[in-house]
Order: structure tokens, then C-alpha cells, then sequence
């Protein structure tokens, strides 16, 4: 993390007579070449004197006036040099000298020129250590971008794989307005993310090494520095200085070299403790759906970490993109970060190209009734119109290790919710939703037509954690008989008189129980797929209890 010629040439701007070809040289001290010179008042710091026969030391620049510097340059090859003059020495000197050789004709003294040269190296020397002092007292990334407020004059931005700004300069190019949204807001929109991914950025953020230099872009107004860090192969987090006030020049890419290789530190400890945070979740929940075997111990603790209940009131909702959209699975963080605005209380990740979101409804710790309370279609639906993609919600489970079956029944809501009714009964009782937000009770009775044969457990699994099987539960704690109530009303079509007729009780008794039980168990009688469901699980669930299925 040194100066380079290149930035030093450009210091001295229409000054340099001669500029070595070797421009790329670091240098983090000046000395000078005392033979001859008597003009210097002080040497002062970084100005100890290198005599001809001194080891040259790496990273040093040596000074002097044009024909000592030249001298010095034919007995040290090679070193590398500033002299002050006009360039009548470079006939005299080979080539491999003078490729090492700035000239600068300035009409300020010697002294002037060597005080100007060590105040330049001694400016980006402080902001180094300004930089490892945020690493050392656990800054942040705007605390780097505000140390370096007296090197880069250009617009600065900091952002993550999820398009989230991150840290910013100051002076906002306000004629820019991506950029203004994205200050104002704190992540890119969607319409530039849309951007990014039709001109191919994001594919190219996967594999890019080094600074990118583009002189203009289909996205922001100015010509651009970038560069990704990857961790682990993966894209993780971006910086790009837009050139709002400078050219770009091998200069400016130099300084903004310096940031990157002070900032890969930082960015290393980032990437351990964000992941070390969102792993704790992320790869349990890969693990559960995986059926990944581990002792409750283990499973426990981890749960612990994740802050996750064992047992709750959760649903888990799977969405997908299009496989062939490659840009489109690139930006899957992205989408999960929005989509955690959408479901605060959510935890999402990523998994086989698509991406999960547990939620669990905290109002009911500890196991509650799953109601229906905490179902996200709503939300789903709202982010799906921006953002596209399709989601499968499962049916609302209590215990963690049900995850597993949870992601079935998202994907299997996925798959009947994209067919094309094949008959006359799908197309008139399952309604398509606005939305593509599909859940799986709706899908339920088809599934078990088509396919329950061949994955008898899981079928046993849906039946035992339906909302009938709940009122059958329930029945036998509290010694009510809200089940053959249902089944009645159900089978009388919703005619209360009649239900109460067969039941022997008051009609008006008979609709308050089957309204409390519509809200207790988060069941819509309305809906002609949900009693098809129901009515589903009255003929399944005797089965499933008398062969002990699992």
C-alpha cells in the first residue's frame, strides 16, 4: 500500500519533462542523493542521505538534481530516481537507466521539490495507518470511506452482494439518479438490479479479478473504477468510485488500489462474522431439509444459535425463478434481504437455486394452535408483483424437524399451481390466486389423487397435522365434539338448519361453534378447495391413525 510513480507524475502534472516507463514502481519514502547538494536547509524526516555505495532500499525514491540523479541512476540500475532539470542528461544515460527516471523542471529551489515529493508519500503514508486504526479499533466500511475524505475527490460507494449500500463519500452526484435512489433508499432499486443483470453485470461480478475500468456505462452517469470482493468463490461485496470530478487515469486506479488492499482485511473479518451469524440459520435450515442426520444435543444448540424454538407456530414458504434466468439466480440474496422487509420476522435463505423463508408467529411461543395468524400469502403476493418469481407456502407445523415435509409441500403447491386445469372440477373449485403465491392445502386433494400412493408417509404427515386432525385433538382434551359438528355441517352443505336438525342442538348454537372453530383452527369454509381438503382429511385421517403411519 505504497505511492506510485503514476501518482506522483500526476502530482506534478504539466512539470514532468520525462516520465520512466517503470510507472508502476510503489514508493513509501523519498531520499535524497547528497553528493553536490548544498541547498537543502534540512533534511528532516524521509530525507536521509543515500550515498553511492549505500544498499538500495526497496520502495525509495532517490532525488537530486538531473545530472547527479543520472550519476546516481548508471551506479544503482537498479534504483529509481527524481531529478530536477530540463532532460538534457537521458542521451547519456542507457536505456535501462532512464526507464527509471523522472525529470521534473520546476522553478522552485531543490529543497522545495524534495519537501514537496516527502510531504506527497507522507499524506498517503498517514492515511495507511488512519486505515489499519479503523481495522484496529472494529470500524465499519463508511469509517474507511470517511479517513480517505482528503484522497478521493470522486464519489464513492460500498455495497453488498444483496444490493444494500453499505458506506458512501460525501458530495452525491445529485444529476445521477441511480445514485440519488440509492442513497436516499440505502439499496438499488429494482429497476436497476434489473439493469445490472440485462447488461450482464452481475454474471460478470461472479468471475471479474482486479479494477474494472469502464469509461461508460448503461447505468450511472460517469465513468467508473470497480471491484469485487468474493469470498469463497462467491460475490460479496462491491466498491465503485464513480469519476465525478477526475479523469480516469493510472494514477486514480492506483490510489483506489491502495483502498482495496487495506479493505480486503476488513472485508475477510465482515464476510466471518456475517456468515457466522446468518450460517447459524441458513445451513440449519439446508440441513433439516436435507434430512441431515444429527443427535438432539447437537440439534439443540444449534437451534439455540439460530434463536429458534424447537417447537412453535411456523410456515415455510419456497420461492422460485426461472432455471433458465441465470442473472435471475445471481441475485437470489438480493431478493431474500428485500424479502425480509416484506416479512420482518422471517429467516430467509438460499437453497438449490431457490430461496426458503421460515416464519415463525412469536405471538404463540412455546407450540400454539397454528391458526393461520402467521401466513405470509400477503406479503408474498405484494413482493411477487415487484419482484416475479412464484412461492409455495406449506401448511403452518409446530415442531423445527418438520421442515423437511414443509418443503415438499411448498414445492408440490409450486408444481399444481403452474399446471393448466386438466379437468372441468379442478377448473371451477381451485381458483388461480392473483398472484403466483400458491399454497399447498389448496393442491392437497389433487396431490393425494394423482400421487399419495406412491408417498404414503408423507400423506400421513399432511393428514395428521391438518386442521382436522387439530379439532380431533382438541375434541379429545377438552371432551368436545367439534369434529362430528364439521363433518356434519359439512356434509348438510353448509346448512345450518339442517346440521342442527341431525346434531339435535340449536341452530344458533351450532353457528357460533363452527365460527370459533374457524377461528381457532384458521380454517375458511368459504373456499371450496379448502372443505375438498377437509372433507379430504375426515376420509383419510381414520386410516392414517389406525395404521400408525408416520
Amino acid at each position: 500500500m505504497s505511492v506510485t510513480m503514476h501518482m506522483l507524475l500526476e502530482h506534478w502534472g504539466d512539470r514532468v519533462v520525462s516520465a520512466p516507463r517503470m510507472a508502476s514502481e510503489r514508493f513509501s519514502q523519498v531520499a535524497l542523493i547528497a553528493s553536490g547538494v548544498d541547498d537543502l536547509a534540512g533534511r528532516g524526516e524521509g530525507g536521509a542521505a543515500a550515498e553511492s555505495d549505500s544498499a538500495i532500499e526497496p520502495e525509495t525514491i532517490y532525488c537530486g538534481y538531473e545530472r547527479q540523479a543520472a550519476d546516481f541512476l548508471v551506479a544503482h540500475p537498479e534504483a529509481c530516481a527524481l531529478g530536477t532539470g530540463d532532460g538534457s542528461t537521458l542521451a547519456s544515460i542507457p536505456p535501462s537507466c532512464a526507464m527509471r527516471f523522472a525529470i521534473v523542471k520546476d522553478d522552485r529551489s531543490f529543497s522545495s521539490v524534495f519537501e514537496d515529493a516527502r510531504r506527497f508519500l507522507l499524506k498517503y503514508e498517514r492515511w495507511t495507518e488512519r486505515m489499519r486504526a479503523v481495522l484496529f479499533e472494529h470500524g465499519d466500511y463508511q469509517s474507511f470511506l470517511d479517513c480517505s475524505a482528503g484522497i478521493f475527490e470522486d464519489f464513492v460507494t460500498i455495497t453488498d452482494s444483496s444490493f444494500r449500500l453499505l458506506a458512501y463519500t460525501k458530495d452525491v452526484p445529485i444529476d445521477d439518479p441511480v445514485v440519488v435512489r440509492l442513497v436516499d433508499e440505502g439499496y438499488h432499486a429494482k429497476e436497476t438490479v434489473d439493469k445490472f443483470k440485462k447488461y450482464g453485470a452481475v454474471k460478470r461480478w461472479q468471475t471479474q479479478t482486479g479494477i474494472l475500468r469502464v469509461e461508460q456505462t448503461h447505468i450511472v452517469e460517469n465513468p467508473t473504477l470497480s471491484y469485487v470482493f468474493r469470498m469463497h468463490g462467491s460475490y460479496f461485496v462491491h466498491i465503485v468510485l464513480q469519476c465525478t470530478k477526475n479523469p480516469l487515469s493510472d494514477a486514480l486506479v492506483d490510489t483506489f488500489q491502495m483502498l482495496i488492499d487495506c479493505l480486503e482485511l476488513y472485508v475477510r473479518h465482515d464476510w466471518t462474522a456475517r456468515h457466522q451469524f446468518d450460517k447459524d440459520y441458513a445451513a440449519l435450515l439446508s440441513d433439516l431439509v436435507m434430512r441431515r442426520p444429527q443427535n438432539r444435543d447437537l440439534l439443540l444448540k444449534r437451534l439455540e444459535r439460530a434463536r429458534m424454538p424447537l417447537e412453535g407456530s411456523y410456515r415455510l414458504c419456497v420461492m422460485e425463478v426461472d432455471a433458465e434466468d441465470e442473472e435471475g439466480q445471481r441475485v437470489l440474496g438480493y431478493y431474500a434481504w428485500r424479502l425480509l422487509e416484506a416479512v420482518p420476522l422471517g429467516k430467509a435463505s438460499t437453497f438449490q437455486g431457490r430461496l426458503l423463508l421460515l416464519v415463525e408467529d412469536r405471538g404463540e411461543p412455546g407450540g400454539g394452535s397454528c391458526d393461520g395468524s402467521n401466513d405470509p400469502s400477503e406479503a408474498l403476493a405484494s413482493f411477487q408483483k415487484t419482484y416475479g418469481g412464484v412461492f409455495g407456502v406449506s401448511e403452518p407445523f409446530r415442531c423445527i424437524t418438520d421442515v423437511p415435509y414443509a418443503y415438499r409441500q411448498a414445492r408440490i403447491a409450486i408444481e399444481y399451481g403452474q399446471r393448466d386445469a386438466k379437468s372441468l372440477a379442478t377448473l371451477f373449485s381451485i381458483p388461480k390466486p392473483e398472484a403466483p403465491v400458491y399454497r399447498f392445502k389448496t393442491y392437497f386433494p389433487s396431490y393425494v389423487y394423482e400421487q399419495g400412493q406412491q408417498e404414503s408417509s408423507f400423506v400421513s404427515y399432511c393428514v395428521r397435522n391438518s386442521a382436522v386432525a387439530g379439532i380431533v385433538c382438541y375434541d379429545r382434551e377438552h371432551g368436545t365434539d367439534d369434529a362430528e359438528m364439521l363433518f356434519t355441517y359439512l356434509m348438510c352443505e353448509r346448512r345450518a338448519s339442517d346440521a342442527a336438525e341431525r346434531l339435535h342442538m340449536h341452530r344458533n348454537t351450532l353457528v357460533y361453534r363452527i365460527d370459533r372453530m374457524r377461528e381457532r383452527f384458521g380454517i375458511d369454509l368459504s373456499s371450496p378447495a379448502e372443505r375438498e381438503e377437509i372433507m379430504l382429511a375426515f376420509r383419510l385421517l381414520p386410516a392414517r391413525l389406525a395404521d400408525g403411519s408416520d
